[in-house]
């Protein structure tokens, strides 16, 4: 389990725990004390791997600040045939696009316990209405995951790119932060991602432990240990 420390940005509340206080940068914008008095709005929850969060065609009410683990995002092709479409994690907001659409996007269901601040849609919104810094703030994170979604695409769906260079560049984007540990998801997932049948993601995985490029951690760890360095290199097809 990934040590959760005390968030300062919530003195007095003793329930309102987080992983390094990242997600503090959802309230910038906003006055210390206003900060200070919305743990009355703000849920700290822990969701089990497997659950979903929130899908298309249900009523959006609520917003979730990851603090620890990861969420997946999936949609559908014309056929029907699912795909995860980016993966967030501690600092990402998960459903922010129905504050303005009035829809969730995507299915977006955890990996491994989540760790979040949930928060109503509602006190979003009158946040937004009252402070202009904090709406200033909110368009920000809305631009960088709409790049981030460019730049997912663009590493995963280059024309001509091998496989292997594709899955060093997916394991890059499932870093947990600047440290060596990537999210270790399954063999069928990383196909979903890449859009590459299951065989191929377990061969190519497969390789990476033989070459020490990941190790794995102890048994039931949501992570491995990863050669950066190396990673990198093959991502450039080096």
């Amino acid at each position: 389990m990934e040590k959760l420390r005390v968030c300062t940005a919530w003195r007095g509340g003793e329930e309102c725990l987080a992983c390094d206080g990242r997600e503090n940068a959802f309230f910038a914008g906003l006055p210390p004390d206003v900060v200070g008095c919305l743990h009355v709005d703000v849920n700290n929850t822990a969701v089990q791997g497997g659950e979903v969060l929130y899908e298309p065609g249900t009523k959006p009410e609520q917003v979730w600040v990851l603090r620890t683990g990861a969420v997946k995002l999936l949609s559908s092709s014309w056929d029907g045939t699912p795909r995860i479409v980016r993966v967030l994690k501690a600092g990402d907001v998960a459903g922010l696009e129905a504050l303005l659409s009035g829809k969730y996007a995507h299915t977006a269901l955890t990996v491994g316990t989540v760790h979040s601040c949930r928060i109503p849609l509602p006190a979003v919104e009158d946040l937004c209405l009252q402070y202009p810094g904090f709406q200033w703030n909110l368009m920000k994170q809305l631009q960088g995951a709409v790049q981030e979604t460019e730049q997912w695409l663009v590493d995963m769906a280059s024309a001509g790119t091998s496989a292997r260079v594709r899955m060093a560049r997916l394991l890059l984007r499932l870093r947990d932060g600047e440290s060596s540990r990537i999210h270790n998801f399954t063999r069928e997932e990383l196909g979903l991602m890449l859009g590459i049948a299951l065989e191929t993601a377990s061969r190519i995985i497969a390789a990476f432990v033989r070459e020490k490029l990941l190790v794995r951690r102890e048994p039931g760890s949501r992570f491995y240990d990863a050669d950066i360095v190396r990673l990198e290199r093959i991502a450039r097809g080096s």
